[in-house]
This record gives structure tokens, C-alpha cells and sequence, in this order.
């Protein structure tokens, strides 16, 4: 204590010398002693603490990084160990020679500089190891008698309540080093690509003689002053015996290094899956914090471990089955993929689009775009919980002039086929197989579009409105939506009716080891495995004999639809098996472009179902065979003709009801459920269902057209 207050007093020795008046002393002193007591109640917590530190990104394997976040300042803290003792050496010549003989203060270098600022101006000088320290971490830079008081008697504290090689080795990690580097790990990755440990002398004097002033002696900018700063640092080592000047005449020798850019175990990668990471985390509902600020600091500077979902075999796939599957084009046409794991809404796999390096928009997660017949999706939940079945028959004439409560515009501009497809009365299985638009618009008709809307809604599709009840369109995808969001309708499909909203972060560790998120969120159950198992039958009849055959797999059971937008401006393949759900779009971002390739009009059928094909074999190589489960045929209620008085009234062109005289026959029996058994590779023919008793003949062959301008076809 003796010690410390002698200290103060010279300090303000030297102040009062400096002000050049006696008249000031006592106002000096007040001052003086004023920062010595705040100095002693300044907390001092762990040194560790103060290190801003690079965020790792891990893949769910929690070994693969997929990106090193980190800010503006390029920091990478090693352990004392790790650092070249040269470079040790160095700093401490050059710095602090007596660091480990003196306390947190050297009475003999401050006395020097005191007397040396007495005929000049300001306080400066006198800084050990230690007070540099303080400065950096606990104290602003400005030169006031008040903290230069703090500055001598924090250092004090440090150096009574840390070892002198803790508190070495935090100033090693700690200091300014030019070009963004704080600590001499991160200088020696920057100026000479490799670690602190292997530092040699030319190196090690370089970086000694930076300390002092990171700009003025950067190689870099000012080689000049950089040589003659390192030959300055050379001689002290001379001085203390530490080095001969046989050698540092050689280290004098050395070049200087140049411009080099940032390692790369300290830069990240930009690929879509890391985007999206960092977008959640840095954006509201974020883990890391309550503001902005908070929470790029976190990211940023926290030394975070964040574990995703992303399965580097999968994600490898999906960018191969992207890249070959995408035709070189020069309109702009993409293909994106997103990938989700149906029993807990992990997302796998991921690509944006062309590349993050050209463009960091991500169209399956940011983008809206419209779903094609993909959206028939939640026509057919909706109508099987309303008690109707995929084996009811419907009349799929086309075109289809129907009214709906709020919306006539069908009438004057209705909705047709895609070409080739419907006519007649058929299955609810045929309609999706071979998504028969007119059929569908019926059964939406019959079931009434809030219910449509309402299972969209509940099974995460976040764009979907109260207003959009009033859309008849919207049942063959006339309202933009989410890609990643029809990935997750389907997925809810593939795990028997439970929906687990998409997620890409497993878990986040702080820097202390302590777990401060987990992923895990229990899924919800939004309709009976009965129905899904019922709805399966449907989607399978896609792939086995609809507009999905592209995407079946040998010996494996696939189920899915298909998607294509009016003048085939978008087209999807949304696919899924009992351990998968996948979703490819295709399309152009930057505007309204059909998707014509070669002279070939680009459906979901073709491009889409095939990259879904490549990357779901490559991905279930190696993963068992798991069939979809079989509907209770004692739940399945029994077939009917899908028509009403009022669906009659709507349907004023190509609907006419009669009243059966007795209840329709039961034409798909419990015993006559379709196997779910592994499908051949071969196509089946589509079956051939009768309809029922009530049902009128179909009037009229499909129209094979495809829709006015303006409508959707779908495929």
C-alpha cells in the first residue's frame, strides 16, 4: 500500500510540474486520490471474459464447420504454450523487460517519464505489461491525471489477483496488431498464414515492434518504418543478451511480408444453410438476445458454438443433384431443393438457388412463389376430415364454369385441364394422380374453400389468409407461398399427420460450455393417421402411374405431387417417403419467364421430379426401406358420388344432380385398400373405378385445352 501511494503522489508530482502552477496541487491531489478510490471498487472479472471471440458453425454432426463467424475484429485467443517463446521474448524486450520482477507498476519508469513529461505536455510513459493491459480492457484511452491514477492502481489489483503468465498471456491475445488482427495469433495468421506457435525471430520482432503503433509500423502500408521498427526491436534483444547480433543481422535480412488475404480457418463460408442461420439468430424471436445490437454481439463476438441440423452427406447430394439437373440456360432459370426430416421438422439439405456467392436471396426459404397443383394438398386433407375418401368419385368435366359464395368469376373466365387429363367421372385417386383440375375445383366447391384455407393455415403455411377463401384459383395454386413451407405440409404427410415447423439449429453452447438453446420442439397433430394413411394412397398413385413418375425409386415406396404454374412460369416436385420429405422448385427470379429449355416446356413432371429422384436415391441408399402404413379399411368410409344440390346449383354448366333412389353402392370395401407394399419399378395401369348409381354419364369428353390466359394449369 506504502508503494501505491507513493505512486500517486509522484503521479501528481508530475501533473502539478506539467500544469506548471504550486496554485494547482490541491485540486491535483483531490483529483489523484478521487480515481485511486474508484480504481479500488472497479470490478475485475475474468480475463477470459474480455476476449471477443469467433462463432463456430458446426453441421449435425458436431464436427463439420460449415462457417467462423466473427466481426470487424479478427481474433482467434490461444494459450501462452501456443505462442513462440521468440515471440515471448520479443514483447517483453521491446514492452516490459522487467514484467516478471516488478509489480503492476515499475516506480523507476514512471519517475523517467514523469520527469520527461514535466518539460513536455501530457502524461505518458511508465506503462508496464500490465497497465497496457488495464487500458485496453477496463479504461477508455483518454489521457486524464484521474485515469492514469486508475490505470496504476488497477494494474496493481490485476497483478495481485492473476498470475503473471495469465495476465501475459491475455495481453499477448489482446493487443492491436494492424489489419484488423487483435492478438498475435491472429497477426501471425494474417501477415504470415500460420500459427503464432510457429513464429520465428524476423517474425517475431515485426510483430513486437507493431505494439507500439499497429498503422505507423505496418509492413504492409509503410514497409520503411515497419524494417527500421524491427531493427530497433532487434537491438534490444542484442541489449539483454537474449539473441547475438549475428543474428539479428540475419533477421534484418528477412523480407517483409505482404498482402495476404484472411486465412481461412478464420473466414466463413456463405452458403444458403449459413444464411439462413445467421438471419434467425440475428433476427427477432432470436435466442441470443432482445435487440439487434445484443445479438450480433453474440453471434459475432460471443464464441459461440452453434450446432445445426444440416446433414453434410445430404446437403453434398442436393447441391450434385441441383448442379447436374439444372440446365446450363441464359434466362435465369434455378433450381432450389429443401430437404426436412418428417419426424422432427430438421432440415437436411438446402440450396437456394445458383449459389450465395451471386446472389445470397434464398428462394426456398425467402421467396413466394406459386404452387402449382402442389396445393391440392390441402383440398384433399380438408375433404378427407370432412368424411369423404380418395375413393369417392367426382365429376373432373372440363372446362368447369362454377360459382363460388363471394366469387362468379369462374363463370365468365372457368378453369380447364391440362391437356390430356380428365373427363368424366372419376376417382379422387385418379384426380390427384393425374391432378385434374376441374375435379379438384368440385370437391373445393363441395367442402367450401375456408376449410382449405384453414388446413393450409394450420399445416404452416404462413401466407395463407381469410381473404384467400374468396380465390377459387387458390386451390390450384394461385397464392404464393414459401417453398420450405410446402417441404413441411408434405413432411406432415410423412409422419402421419403431425407437422414440426422446419428448423435448422440443433442446439447453441456458449463460451463457457453451457448449453443456452435447444432445438427440440414437440410436433402437433393436426390430422388422424387415418387420414394421412388414406391421403398416402393418393400421393402414391403420383409416382406410380400420374405426372410423378420421374421420381419413383426401385423397390421403395414414394408418394408426392407435382406442380406447375400458369404459362408454366414455376414448376415443383414435392416428394416424400416415411423418412424424407423434399420439395424442388424451378424457375426464373426475376420475373414472370416460362420455363421453355431446348424447346421444351418445363413442367414439375420433368426437371423437378428428376433432381428429386437424384438426390432421394443418393440420400436413401443406405437407409432401410420403410413402407407407408395401410388405412384401416374399417374407417374408410364408404364410396360416393361427390355432389350435393348446392354443388349442382355452382356447377351451372357441366353438373347436372339427380336424386339417387337409394344410397350409393360401397365400391371401395375395407378389403379392397390398395397395399402399400414396395411398388414395382415398372408403371401400373390407372384403375378403372364405376361410378356410382347417382352419378350422371359424363356429358362430354375432356377438353384437353389447356387454360385460358391467366388461368393455372396444373400437372
Amino acid at each position: 500500500m506504502k508503494r501505491l501511494v507513493r505512486l500517486v503522489a509522484l503521479i501528481s508530482s508530475a501533473a502539478v510540474l506539467v500544469a506548471g502552477t504550486v496554485i494547482a496541487v490541491g485540486a491535483v491531489a483531490s483529483s489523484a486520490y478521487h480515481g485511486s478510490a474508484v480504481a479500488q471498487e472497479i470490478p475485475l472479472p475474468p480475463l477470459t471474459s474480455q476476449f471477443q471471440l469467433a462463432t463456430t458453425i458446426y453441421a449435425a454432426d458436431h464436427k463439420t464447420v460449415l462457417a467462423v463467424l466473427r466481426g470487424p475484429e479478427l481474433r482467434e485467443p490461444v494459450a501462452l504454450s501456443q505462442i513462440s517463446k521468440v515471440m515471448v521474448t520479443a514483447v517483453l524486450d521491446t514492452e516490459d523487460h522487467g514484467f516478471y520482477v516488478h509489480g503492476g507498476f515499475d516506480l523507476r519508469s514512471i519517475a523517467r517519464a514523469a520527469v520527461h513529461d514535466a518539460s513536455g505536455s501530457g502524461l505518458q510513459g511508465g506503462s508496464t505489461i500490465a497497465q497496457q493491459l488495464v487500458k485496453q480492457v477496463f479504461l477508455t484511452p483518454s489521457q486524464t491525471l484521474s485515469r492514469k491514477i486508475r490505470e496504476v492502481v488497477l494494474a496493481d489489483r490485476l497483478e495481485r489477483e492473476y498470475s503473471r503468465n495469465a495476465i501475459l498471456e491475455t495481453y499477448l491475445n489482446t493487443i492491436y496488431l494492424g489489419n484488423g488482427a487483435y492478438g498475435v495469433q491472429a497477426a501471425s495468421q494474417t501477415y504470415f498464414s500460420e500459427p503464432a506457435s510457429a513464429l520465428n525471430l524476423a517474425q517475431a520482432a515485426l510483430l513486437a515492434g507493431m505494439i507500439q503503433d499497429p498503422n505507423g509500423y505496418d509492413p504492409i502500408l509503410n514497409p520503411a518504418a515497419a524494417r527500421i521498427r524491427r531493427s530497433e526491436v532487434l537491438s534490444r534483444m542484442v541489449y539483454y543478451k537474449d539473441i547475438t547480433a549475428a543474428q539479428a543481422a540475419a533477421a534484418n535480412q528477412v523480407p517483409l511480408p505482404g498482402a495476404s488475404p484472411p486465412p481461412p480457418s478464420l473466414t466463413g463460408t456463405n452458403n444458403y444453410y449459413v444464411l439462413q442461420v445467421k438471419n434467425e439468430l440475428l433476427g427477432p424471436g432470436s435466442p441470443l438476445g432482445s435487440t439487434y445490437a445484443e445479438r450480433y454481439a453474440a453471434l459475432f463476438e460471443g464464441g459461440l458454438k452453434v450446432y445445426t441440423n444440416m446433414d453434410p452427406t445430404a446437403e453434398a447430394a442436393a447441391e450434385s443433384a441441383v448442379a447436374t439437373n439444372t440446365p446450363a440456360n441464359s434466362v435465369g432459370y434455378e433450381e432450389g431443393l429443401v430437404s426436412i426430416n418428417p419426424t422432427n421438422g430438421a432440415v437436411e439439405a438446402l440450396v437456394g438457388g445458383s449459389g450465395a456467392a451471386a446472389s445470397q436471396f434464398d428462394v426456398m426459404t425467402q421467396a413466394q412463389r406459386q404452387p402449382g397443383s402442389g396445393f391440392k394438398i390441402f383440398t384433399l386433407l380438408a375433404a378427407l376430415e370432412q368424411g369423404y375418401s380418395v375413393y369417392d368419385t367426382v365429376d373432373s368435366q372440363s372446362p368447369c364454369y362454377i360459382s363460388f359464395p363471394g366469387n362468379n368469376s369462374l363463370l365468365t373466365t372457368p378453369i380447364n385441364n391440362d391437356t390430356g387429363a380428365g373427363g368424366g367421372v372419376i376417382s379422387v385417386v385418379d384426380a390427384t394422380a393425374n391432378s385434374v383440375n376441374c375435379a379438384y375445383m368440385r370437391l373445393a366447391r363441395q367442402i367450401g374453400l375456408p376449410n382449405v384455407v384453414s388446413m393450409a393455415q394450420r399445416m404452416g403455411v404462413s401466407e395463407v389468409t381469410a381473404a384467400d377463401a374468396f380465390i377459387p384459383s387458390m386451390v390450384i395454386g394461385a397464392i404464393a407461398v414459401h417453398p420450405i413451407e410446402m417441404a413441411a405440409a408434405y413432411a406432415t404427410l410423412a409422419d402421419g399427420g403431425v407437422y414440426h415447423a422446419p428448423s435448422f439449429i440443433s442446439s447453441i453452447v456458449d463460451r463457457s460450455g453451457a448449453v443456452i438453446y435447444q432445438g427440440d420442439q414437440p410436433g402437433k397433430r393436426i390430422f388422424s393417421s387415418q387420414i394421412a394413411a388414406e391421403a398416402d394412397v393418393a400421393f402414391r398413385a403420383v409416382v406410380q402411374y400420374g405426372t410423378g413418375t420421374a421420381a419413383a425409386l426401385a423397390n421403395r415406396p414414394v408418394a408426392g405431387k407435382t406442380g406447375t404454374t400458369s404459362n408454366n412460369v414455376d414448376a415443383w416436385f414435392n416428394g416424400f417417403t416415411p423418412q424424407l420429405a423434399t420439395t424442388v422448385w424451378m424457375g426464373a427470379l426475376k420475373g414472370e419467364i416460362p420455363i421453355v429449355i431446348d424447346g421444351l416446356t418445363v413442367y414439375g413432371a420433368n426437371y423437378p421430379a428428376s433432381t428429386w429422384h437424384d438426390y432421394s436415391a443418393a440420400v436413401l441408399a443406405n437407409q432401410p426401406v420403410l413402407n407407408f402404413p395401410t388405412p384401416d379399411g374399417s374407417l374408410v368410409p364408404p364410396s360416393k358420388y361427390v355432389t350435393s344440390p348446392a354443388l349442382v346449383a355452382a356447377d351451372v354448366r357441366d353438373h347436372n344432380y339427380v336424386a339417387p333412389p337409394a344410397p350409393p353402392p360401397t365400391t371401395a370395401p375395407a378389403t379392397s385398400v390398395p397395399s402399400t407394399s414396395t411398388p414395382s419399378v415398372s408403371t401400373p395401369t390407372s384403375p378403372t373405378l364405376a361410378p356410382p348409381a347417382s352419378a350422371p354419364p359424363a356429358s362430354a369428353p375432356p377438353s384437353g385445352g389447356a387454360g385460358p390466359a391467366g388461368a393455372q394449369p396444373a400437372t
